[in-house]
């Protein structure tokens, strides 16, 4: 259906239209306005859309958009071949992941155009910027078209695909049609209910002339996910004390345990614990609305002049992640900082599993897990950390149309901005004993068994031999560098209590405004009938994206410790809000009724168990009489801070309250704010230009082709604009603002070619060349620069890293079967190259870094074997005492950090295979059953540098049947496992493995009249889990995590 000029100059291929049939789109005349309903219509649409392209394609159409059982935008796009989805971040976000390659390399664009997209700062990819789809409503879209081989017309940067959102078209669509839909969606988990509401209207206000269209949707956002955390696994080895001669033991009954167990263990494999059991329910309540507006004026037969509207704002403003963690008394990394008597008794009846080689060549043993112990004068945490979200964006669109005789133009101007502005104010005690005999321990004692991943065997229990008093307690100096504050009173005996502040704001904005100019002239030249040049195309673009970034750590600094107390805890955490934790299915563990208060004073008493933070009286009582001066902020006083330094010059400038009203923290090494260096600006210019041709052809066999041939050609200049960070010769710290400039141009060829073999059978073939380039967020301009007496530490900017560049090939053959029904097999390749990392060991002693030499001066190279060498001042670093002796002359090492692009190259290969059949050949009521098919399967070689949150097999398993108003739908999504990277501090930093997951979502509708539709949705029937775990095995569990199912109903009314 040919609708408008646009909706051809849009579309997701290169058009092969000749020129009376613009014409006729332009002028509008004979145009059949087809409006499609239910499921099977749907799908057929989607499919046409793949057949008529030029390149390969998948689409879903505008009213399946609806019709689809998709929380967010995301959602529904798991449905087509090659997609995963990545939604198990905090605040239920949502992310893509296309033909083996993560959200960074999927290009999205809104009716051809890129439009500032409200990206998270948190938990960012090298490359790109995975958008954010569940910001979005999906029902204010008017489809989606994935663009698997792009056209030289098309925007670089999509390697995986392009991802384009359609908008409507006002003047294409039925004059006076208007919808609304009111729902309710149950989420069981957090026993919530969230109304959503979705209206549409299309109004032609002068026939052919004037028309205006909107979708508006708007729904509440209140969920909830429990996660149950390992996290780490420790050595409980015996080990020994060379200083002090002695041998430690960290279990108690290792040896009998390793005798129950010889049948199982070898000589030199390694007994491992959990670390710890914790806790996590993260709640969120907000809301979501999304609008899509259009309005198309008709000028002339030959011109028309449109406007698309967008607008988004997902705001999550009230949230926590409440946590408590009971963990042994045994230190991660150093041994010899154990709490004394601090050693675990491991459970016997728990045998052991091995995860993982000592080695990486694996010969050195393997580490076995034992999974339950119980322990002694454990650490013992109670956390909550107030957790919002807020994005937002804007976008306007406008474009024109013109077309003449041959000769058809479009010119678009785009406008939009977007901001993503995260607030995370994390609140603690920690109770914590010590290694040494003279101090007090903490006397928690319990038991951990992480139960092999399964729910029901997992147990975490423990309590205090004597609860903690946490009111009108002696604490330590919440000065200007502290991250916590402690008391060894003698309320608690003199046992150790700390109490911490943490969490970020992290604002993120954008602008991004572009015009381009494309003019397309169609011919009739030719070589004959074995290849003709039916239309030549080229065209101007340039695009300016503006970011700024804002990243702040706060800390306890300048807190009255007077109010820390008691007062803001309390029993009444999320689960006992809503369903028990994980559903009830860990029932040994993390009982909220085991802390009660006390009948007289009406303070809590700690005794374990499930205890949290009332956030909004913590915050409230920890900033009433919080300091509000820079200046008069405590200062540090350990020798290892320097105070006679920080005496001199004060507390930086830089270093203030940030919107959560506590203050930024203040490095104890540099004493400039913590994350200064992820504050920064930047802006990337981008020009383009580009030609392609279109072609066809008749070959020997009546075997016809169409296909198009193009090159683009980009220049990208990029500036930063950050801080050079370093000390002038008084010891005072400067954050000097610095200016980093970079460009760089890149010409991509580009080919589509697709060969009707038979009526019904179409073979495609594409290559094309292309980039991603790095996510601006990680090109930090900053560099960081730190000195002590022996060591000189530079981590240089990493601005200057260049694009990801790849060849990509593509083959697919489709058979179209029957009307409404096709079998389609692909394969792809991509060889990506120019990969960036961080390299150690710099050292440009030629004097060829300017940087380098302007920050420390002359270094030299000095060999310490055949193979390796120092990098190092050239002159000694004279360091005297107080009364002026020198005390030492050594050269200082110089370690160089710098980001850059490698000779690496990673592969990645992989087909897809498609069914979608409707079965209307069978008698009534058969004839309603239909279903889809996707599989893929993906390899990645090639780069030690894999690529992570991507599985290697992924299906979905479409079955429907639809007759007599009656309408019901089953999706099953499932994919393979997945490599996870280390994340933070919270969640480890460890890589980590996902375990395979499934999803069934159920969508049905009955259409009670011409105009009313009654609509189910149920999400995740199957009550999905899913697994992180480290090394081979999926007992060594580093977290499972559930959201439960969500049903919703709707009624659904059209005018």
């Amino acid at each position: 259906m040919l609708s408008s000029v646009a909706s051809l100059l849009l579309a997701v291929s290169a058009p092969s239209v000749i020129a009376e049939e613009v014409n006729k789109a332009l002028q509008n005349q004979d145009v059949e306005v087809i409006e499609v309903s239910g499921v099977r219509s749907s799908l057929e649409n989607a499919l046409n859309v793949k057949r008529g392209a030029s390149s390969i394609v998948d689409a879903i159409s505008a009213t399946d958009m609806d019709a689809l059982p998709a929380l967010d935008l995301g959602d529904a796009l798991q449905a087509l071949p090659g997609i995963q989805l990545n939604s198990n971040d905090e605040g239920r976000q949502s992310t893509i992941s296309l033909r083996g390659l993560s959200s960074g390399f999927v290009k999205t664009t809104a009716m051809g155009q890129s439009i500032a997209t409200p990206s998270s700062a948190t938990n960012i990819t090298q490359v790109g910027a995975g958008n954010p789809f569940a910001a979005y409503e999906g029902g204010v879209f008017d489809g989606v078209t994935v663009v698997k081989s792009p056209t030289a017309d098309l925007q670089e940067g999509g390697v995986a695909g392009v991802v384009d959102q359609q908008l409507q078209q006002a003047l294409s669509k039925k004059d006076g049609t208007a919808g609304v839909t009111l729902g309710m969606r149950y989420e069981d988990l957090a026993e919530t209910y969230n109304p959503e509401i979705k209206i549409n209207a299309v109004k032609h206000l002068i026939e052919d002339k004037l028309a205006v269209a909107f979708k508006f949707a708007a729904s509440k956002q209140e969920f909830r996910r429990d996660t149950f955390d390992v996290v780490d696994y420790v050595s409980v080895e015996d080990w020994y004390d060379a200083k002090k001669d002695t041998l430690h033991t960290r279990a108690t009954n290792l040896a009998e345990y390793k005798e129950k167990y010889a049948h199982l263990l070898e000589e030199g494999d390694e007994i491992r614990v959990p670390l710890r059991g914790r806790n996590v329910s993260q709640y969120s309540d907000g809301d979501r609305k999304s609008f899509t507006g259009n309005v198309e004026y008709r000028i002339n037969d030959d011109l028309k002049v449109g406007a698309h509207l967008m607008y988004s704002k997902r705001n999550l403003d009230d949230g926590t992640k409440e946590t408590t963690n009971y963990e042994a008394g045994l230190h991660k990394t150093n041994w010899a900082s154990d709490y004394y008597e601090g050693e675990v008794t491991l459970d016997m009846d728990s045998s052991p599993f091995a995860y993982t080689s000592l080695t990486e060549d694996g010969t050195g043993g393997r580490a076995f897990i034992a999974p339950g112990y119980d322990f002694k004068n454990g650490k013992y945490q109670i956390e909550n950390r107030k957790t919002t979200f807020e994005e937002e964006s804007r976008a306007a669109i406008l474009y024109a149309d013109y077309a003449v005789d041959n000769w058809v133009m479009d010119a678009k101007v785009t406008l939009s901005d977007a901001e993503n502005n995260f607030e995370n104010v994390g609140l603690n005690f920690v109770h914590v004993g010590h290694q040494l005999a003279s101090r007090a321990q903490t006397g928690f004692n319990g038991t951990i068994n992480q139960g092999g991943g399964n729910l029901s065997k997992i147990v975490v229990s423990g309590g205090f031999e004597t609860p903690y008093v946490y009111d009108d307690l002696a604490w330590s100096s919440a000065h200007a560098t502290a991250s916590s504050v402690n008391s060894r009173d003698a309320k608690n005996q003199g046992r150790q209590l700390n109490a911490g502040i943490n969490g970020r704001v992290q604002d993120l904005e954008k602008d991004y405004d572009a015009a381009e100019f494309n003019v397309q002239h169609y011919t009739e030249f030719g070589l004959g009938d074995v290849l003709r040049f039916d239309a030549f195309k080229t065209g101007l673009r340039y695009s300016q994206e503006d970011l700024d970034s804002v990243d702040q750590l706060q800390r306890i600094s300048g807190v009255d410790t007077a109010q820390i107390s008691s007062s803001y805890l309390t029993t009444k955490t999320v689960a006992s809000r809503g369903d028990d934790y994980f559903g009830g299915k860990i029932k040994n563990t993390f009982d909220n009724t085991q802390s009660v208060v006390d009948p007289v004073t009406g303070q809590l008493i700690v005794n374990g168990g499930w205890v949290t933070f009332d956030n909004a009286a913590a915050i409230k009582a920890l900033q009433t009489n919080i300091v509000t001066e820079r200046d008069q902020l405590e200062l540090p006083t350990d020798s290892q801070n320097r105070p006679e330094r920080i005496l001199e010059y004060g507390v930086h400038e830089f270093i203030e309250r940030n919107r959560t009203g506590f203050w930024d923290g203040m490095n104890s090494t540099t004493d400039l704010p913590s994350n200064i260096g992820y504050n920064f600006s930047a802006e990337q210019e981008i020009k383009a230009t580009y030609l392609t041709t279109d072609i066809s052809g008749e070959l020997p066999f009546d075997i016809t082709y169409t296909g198009n041939l193009g090159v683009r050609y980009v220049e990208t200049d990029n500036t930063f604009h950050g801080y050079k960070l370093g000390r002038l010769s008084t010891g005072e710290p400067v954050a000097q603002l610095s200016k980093f400039e970079d460009d760089y141009n890149n010409t991509l060829p580009m080919a589509n070619i697709a060969f009707e073999l038979h009526e019904d059978v179409v073979l495609r073939a594409a290559y094309y060349e292309g980039l991603v380039r790095p996510n601006l967020l990680t090109q930090r301009p900053t560099a960081n620069l730190n000195e002590t007496n022996s060591t000189v530490k530079l981590e240089l900017p990493s601005s200057t890293v260049r694009p990801y560049e790849a060849d990509n090939y593509d083959l697919s053959l489709e058979w179209y079967n029957r009307d409404g029904s096709a079998i389609s097999v692909g394969y792809f390749r991509k060889d990506i190259t120019n990969l960036f990392e961080f390299e150690e060991g710099y050292c440009p002693d030629d004097g060829s870094d300017p940087l380098v030499n302007e920050l420390i001066g002359d270094i030299e190279r000095v060999a310490i074997s055949e193979t390796e060498f120092r990098c190092q001042e050239p002159e000694p670093y004279l360091v005297y005492d107080d009364d002026g002796n020198l005390i030492s002359d050594e050269y200082r090492e110089v370690s160089i950090k710098t980001a850059v692009n490698s000779n690496d190259e990673l592969k990645v290969d992989g087909y897809e295979i498609a069914i979608q059949q409707k079965l209307d050949f069978l008698p009534y009521p058969y004839d309603g059953f239909g279903g889809v098919f996707n599989y893929t399967k993906i390899n990645q070689s090639g780069s030690e540098l894999l690529l992570t949150r991507v599985s290697p097999k992924s299906y979905n398993l479409i079955g429907y049947w639809e007759n007599n108003g009656f309408s019901a739908r089953f999706i099953y999504n499932w994919r393979d496992k997945q490599t996870l990277q280390g994340a933070n501090s919270f969640l480890g930093t460890g890589e980590r493995t996902r375990d395979e997951t499934g999803r069934l979502d159920f969508s049905g509708s009955y259409k009670i009249n011409k105009n009313l539709k009654f609509i189910v949705q149920a999400f995740n029937l199957t009550d999905e889990e899913v697994k992180d775990y480290y090394g081979s095995n999926k007992k060594a569990i580093h977290s499972i995590s559930r959201q439960g199912r969500i049903y919703k109903a709707a009624l659904s009314y059209r005018f």
